[in-house]
Order: C-alpha cells, then structure tokens, then sequence
C-alpha cells in the first residue's frame, strides 16, 4: 500500500505527496524519478495505487525514454574541448566584431544548459555556452553573429531577423541544425534553443 512520502513499485522509487490538487497527477522527471501527486481530500492512498497501477506501463516507457535521454547527453565539454571552443570564440568574435563596426565587447564561456550564447547590451558583454564545444564552426559561427546583432537589436523582431538575412544568409537553417544536434555523442537529443 502507498504511503506519503518514498515508496518502491515494481523496484522502482515514486515519491507520493498529498497537495492542494483537484486531480491525481503522475509525472517522471528527467532523472527518471518517479513522482505523485494525490489530492489532500477526497481520495484515499489506495485509490491512488489502483491509479498508479493502472497506468504502470506509462510509467515505464516515460522512465526509459527519460533515462535513455540522460545516458545519450554528453557530459561536460573537457578542458581540451573549452580550450578548443574558447579559440574559436576568439577568432570569430575578433572577425565578426570587426565586420560589424562593435568595439568594447567582451565575452567568456560559461556552463549553460538552455541558451547557446546570452547577450548583455548594455555592458556590451557576451557569454556562450559551453555546449558549443564540439559543434561545427559554422554553427558556432551563426552563435557568435546572432549574440553580436543583440547589441543593435535586443528582441527577435522583424528588424533583428532582417539584419541576420542581411549579416548570414542562411542563418535560420544553421538554427534549425544547431537546435537538433548533439555535436559530441552523435545522437540527436533534446539541446538548448534560441525561441
């Protein structure tokens, strides 16, 4: 029988918490931890495991799909990848800073799980991801032109989409690919995106 708090079904944790919801709700995390919510009033634990069971074969897949995500992520760029990554930012922001008349910009790698680059208009400052690591240069290439048109446009409008077909052509298929690819496993994950 379920309790509040950790329980193991089938071997497997699911934590189960009552709260202010109207309805039963069962989700599996990205670390395929299984989690229930049970309606503080008006429905009984057992009711609640006679759901869960019921919907056990969800439970499964959504726990493999999840874990199967997890195993394919790469892990941390290495130090030889950043390196790798970090000279390259250097020579392309040096290019493109150049071609589009910026001075005073300033940028640095950082760990970002869901932006490729961020730019800070006002202090002329750019940081991008290491997720980059391992991506064609293309590609970062689009990242680096991208974050640069943020110090004249700082929103994704008509005028800042008119400048990127103007600044690289082509740009929104370097989007798309960038936006479906894992670069360092190979294998096509869920990544970061621009919008």
């Amino acid at each position: 029988m379920l309790h509040n708090g950790e329980n193991t079904v089938g071997g497997i944790g699911v934590d189960v918490a009552r709260k202010g919801v109207r309805r039963i709700n069962v989700r599996v995390g990205a670390d395929g931890r299984v989690r229930m919510s049970v309606p503080a009033r008006g429905t009984t634990l057992a009711e609640a495991e006679a759901f869960l069971l019921k919907n056990w074969g969800w439970v499964l897949k959504a726990r493999e799909a999840a874990l199967a995500r997890q195993r394919a992520r790469p892990g941390p760029a290495t130090g030889f990848e950043r390196r790798t990554l970090a000279a390259l930012l250097d020579e392309l922001n040096g290019e493109w800073t150049r071609r589009l008349g910026e001075s005073g910009v300033t940028w640095r790698v950082r760990s970002m799980k869901s932006l490729w680059g961020s730019c800070h208009w006002r202090r002329r400052h750019v940081v991008y991801s290491t997720e980059l690591a391992g991506a064609p240069r293309g590609l970062v290439e689009y990242v680096v032109v991208h974050e640069l048109t943020h110090l004249q446009v700082h929103d994704h409008g008509p005028r800042f989409r008119a400048l990127m077909d103007e600044r690289l052509p082509g740009w929104e298929e370097l989007r798309r690919r960038l936006n479906r690819r894992d670069f360092r496993s190979g294998s096509a994950v869920v990544q970061p995106e621009f919008w």
